[in-house]
């Protein structure tokens, strides 16, 4: 692989998946093991390079070529460019760009991958075929936005999500794209491995059920989970979140506005597992500080007690400012705990307000706390409600065989 003037040599392993047909390839070299937060564009340019690389010896030796490319992410966004996809927007095909076909899915707009041009002639590529960003970005790439630009097919990970970037206003070249691609647009959900995510198999619990069960085991792992953070142990309405502790994505900015509120006359508990933001978290351990009995807060990242807070909690809270898809109101969901869920992205297309989950519109600290009141009160004064929605969360089919099926489909179209 040519990459900063240098030539390096790259090895391939190759294991065949448990899959019929399927091969799995994995690439060595000292500069893939760098995923520092400084360094971490440089390594997914060579990165990049590499897939590249292989694309053209396998077009060259392979009895099957490579037909479709499929990169996730800022991370990949430059395959398509590298391997001669031509600009869909200037609408001049390259010879290149009729062997294969390529997707570009955007798991979240937020990550971008930008860096300074100098990248371009490390990578080797034609300083002509990239899209110089402006203004306060001004001398530098943005790894997402050549992957808007030259890949056939955009997906992201939600059909809600599809449409809310391209009819977001984005005061930015990456929205002009989107909005001028449009057509290009797709959005099929994500999954979960309802395997790997089993209350009826979960070794974390101390307890376990399935949909039969749920109703006299959850109990059980509510009042071990409530000991476990150092809350009492009573049967009030308790509400977790599970996720980054930031408020440009996570929304909790508008939960500790809510709780600080709630927690002072309300009888409810919250506990919170979690690293992220300083300043959140230092807010988060004072509220958590200030209502002991009420609040709890694990600064950590902890996958076991997150499954005993999916499976012991009576609530899940997601107040998402957007959400691309949300794969945690799903597990909740699996668990049997209610989600509480802002109306966007993927949480719009997966919980549905009375049926499954409790959906809020306006992104503030009062629609929130109006939503933790009503599953206070459905839990209360309308059990039978509140069952009804465990249950037909725990039925929701939210496996990655539903969204294969999607992709396939894709593929077929392309």
């Amino acid at each position: 692989v040519d990459y900063n003037g240098q030539r390096e040599i790259v090895f391939i392993f190759s294991k065949q998946a448990t899959q019929k047909n399927m091969t799995l390839l994995l690439f060595r070299h000292p500069r893939l093991f760098d995923y520092h937060a400084s360094s971490i564009e440089e390594t997914f340019a060579f990165f990049s390079k590499v897939i590249s690389t292989f694309y053209f010896y396998d077009l060259q030796l392979s009895e099957h070529p490579i037909n479709i490319v499929h990169c996730h992410d800022w991370h990949t966004a430059l395959v398509p460019l590298l391997i001669g996809e031509s600009n869909k927007l200037n609408r001049q095909e390259t010879m290149q760009s009729q062997k294969v076909k390529t997707i570009f899915t955007i798991h979240n707009l937020l990550y971008q991958g930008v860096e300074k041009e100098s990248i371009i002639e490390r990578i080797g590529a034609p300083r002509v075929l990239f899209h110089p960003l402006g203004g306060a970005r001004k001398g530098k790439i943005s790894f997402l936005r050549e992957g808007l630009e030259y890949a056939d097919c955009i997906s992201t990970v939600s059909p809600t999500y599809a449409k809310e970037i391209v009819e977001t206003v984005h005061q930015d070249a990456i929205g002009d794209v989107l909005k001028r691609r449009r057509h290009a647009v797709v959005g099929i959900l994500n999954g979960i491995d309802v395997h790997l995510w089993n209350p009826s198999h979960d070794a974390a619990l101390p307890h376990r059920y399935d949909g039969q069960s749920v109703f006299t085991e959850k109990p059980k792992l509510k009042r071990l989970l409530q000991r476990e953070v150092g809350l009492p142990q009573k049967d009030v309405p308790l509400f977790s979140f599970v996720g980054r502790i930031e408020p440009r994505q996570k929304g909790i900015d508008i939960v500790l506005e809510a709780l600080a509120v709630l927690a002072r006359t309300k009888a409810l508990q919250a506990v919170f597992l979690g690293t992220g933001d300083p300043k959140s978290v230092k807010s988060l351990r004072a509220l958590a500080r200030a209502y002991k009995k009420k609040i709890a807060f694990v600064h950590a990242f902890d996958e076991v007690l997150a499954r005993r807070m999916y499976a012991g909690a009576d609530a899940f809270l997601v107040p998402s400012k957007f959400e691309p898809c949300g794969l945690t109101q799903m597990i909740a969901m699996r668990y049997g705990t209610v989600p509480i869920v802002r109306k966007t992205g993927g949480l719009a297309d997966t919980v549905v307000d009375g049926v499954n989950g409790i959906v809020f519109g306006p992104y503030s600290a009062h629609a929130l706390a109006g939503a933790i009141l009503r599953a206070c009160e459905l839990r209360k004064s309308a059990p039978q409600i509140w069952k009804r929605m465990i249950t037909a969360g725990m039925k929701e089919d939210f496996s990655w065989d539903r969204s294969a099926r999607e992709y396939i489909s894709l593929y077929k179209r392309l």
